[in-house]
């Protein structure tokens, strides 16, 4: 009587191992440009669509903080007190969450991103006042 091999033994090798090394190379290759890739930096507004107001912020990573601020909200821990307040009142469903500009990727290493990202600030703020009374930056934290 004679033993069955394994299942694996049947298998025949992969004939062509340089397929195998490309694809493992290029892996390695697009986890690298993502690693080394900038996140968009510039300036979003969360809006309440009920009162009108608004919170003005920027960042070097805009798509990490409107998804912090957004989690936040859902747990019903953001910072902003009135903020949260409106937000519960309200639902999410009456507010928006809108990128107002993002800062182009330069190819100058020496680029100076955060202060460009407070140049635009400075730029929205005066488009946005955020300092009013319909402005959830002013608010108490």
């Amino acid at each position: 009587m004679t033993v069955p091999s394994h299942p694996l033994e049947q298998t025949p090798p992969i004939k062509n191992s340089a397929i195998r090394v490309a694809s493992s190379e290029r892996r390695r290759a697009l986890v690298r440009q993502y690693k080394e890739a900038r996140p968009a930096a510039g300036i979003f507004l969360i809006r309440n669509k009920i009162n009108g107001y608004i919170y003005l912020g920027g960042s070097l990573n805009l798509e990490g903080v409107m998804n912090r601020h957004r989690f936040e909200l859902n747990l019903r821990s953001h910072r902003n007190k009135r903020l949260q307040s409106d937000w519960i009142a309200h639902g999410a469903e009456n507010f928006s969450v809108e990128v107002l500009d993002r800062i182009k990727e330069q190819d100058d290493p020496d680029f100076d991103y955060a202060s460009e990202l407070a140049n635009l600030l400075t730029l929205w703020r005066d488009e946005y006042p955020c300092d009013g009374k319909l402005s959830y930056n002013g608010a108490t934290p």
